[in-house]
């Protein structure tokens, strides 16, 4: 009798341990990341099962943030151009992008569009392989960008005392190229977000006006993982924009947190300097990745604001 004690304290401590190392176990797996298919490939499985599907270890427009919205749908057609170089370790790329905002039904919906129609990338050996493309060697190359369609519901504007406040919804189409070289995902997605935004005006000539705006949402995209299919994120974002006379200013910081903890985390800063001359304006801009987008960018082009006087 008097040993019951003793022999329940080792198997009291024994199930523990094995609890222990269970757990050790487990947590000591990565469940989302794959084999290294250069070590381990079992020569059956496509390639594409072993690529890292994360804003971290693809291209920088593969599962970009998206840009903010600011609480409203402006009065005319919006048009930007702009000329992007992206400068990362090991990695180097330009693209063009082309981004649209059409107003319907006078500005309370809008419809917005975005693609890349190309991009050139050239990357070394250690990038390549880190990113698991098909041949693991040094490439380069072009290729097509993925094209973003939304709407966009105006639900409260120009209030005396609350924010402008809208919601969007967008869809990303699988139309990127070169998923073998880690450009694009060859996937589809979808975000929808809720904005708000106001704008104060100073009354000064030099100083006009100073907007405040942010941005929650819901971004999921598709991983080609069998036991998680995809990604579900949460968007969110905020910024400033001034308006200084013949220019304006604009700052923002954003990005997304998925759950599954593989570089899936990306936050970006951007800042912009534009010079106004009339409805037009030339675009200087500046972005910095400072978690899970290993980027920074200078971006070059033109805001074009009323292709047409008035919406559809």
């Amino acid at each position: 009798m008097a040993n019951q004690p003793d022999l329940s304290m080792r198997y009291t401590s024994l199930f523990l341990l094995i609890l222990l190392g269970l757990a050790a176990s487990l947590f000591g797996q990565n469940k989302y990341i794959p084999d290294n298919p250069y070590t381990q490939w079992d020569g059956v499985t496509h390639r594409s099962r072993y690529m890292l599907l994360s804003p971290a270890d693809l291209g920088p427009i593969a599962l970009p943030v998206p840009d903010l919205h600011q609480g409203r749908i402006p009065d005319r057609v919006n048009w930007t151009g702009l000329v992007e170089f992206y400068l990362g370790e090991g990695d180097l790329t330009y693209d063009a992008m082309t981004h649209f905002v059409i107003p319907l039904a006078d500005s309370r919906v809008g419809l917005e569009f975005k693609y890349v129609p190309f991009e050139y990338y050239r990357m070394d050996s250690t990038v390549s392989r880190m990113r698991r493309t098909a041949s693991g060697k040094a490439v380069d190359g072009y290729a097509l960008g993925d094209i973003y369609f939304g709407t966009m519901v105006q639900l409260l504007k120009d209030h005396e005392v609350l924010p402008d406040m809208a919601v969007s919804m967008a869809c990303r189409t699988a139309s990127g190229t070169k998923r073998e070289d880690a450009r694009f995902t060859d996937t589809p997605g979808y975000y929808f977000d809720f904005s708000a935004g106001k704008t104060f005006y100073t009354g000064a000539n030099w100083f006009e006006s100073i907007r405040v705006y942010g941005e929650v949402g819901f971004y999921v995209y598709q991983t080609l993982l069998d036991n998680y299919p995809q990604n579900d994120a949460l968007l969110y974002g905020g910024g400033i924009d001034c308006e200084i006379g013949y220019f304006f200013v604009n700052q923002s910081i954003r990005g997304y947190n998925g759950y599954m903890y593989n570089g899936d985390h990306p936050l970006v800063y951007k800042a912009e300097v534009g010079f106004k001359m009339g409805t037009a304006g030339l675009v200087i801009g500046y972005e910095k990745g400072i978690r899970d987008f290993p980027f920074d960018s200078i971006k070059v082009g033109f805001r074009l604001d009323g292709l047409i006087d008035k919406g559809i």
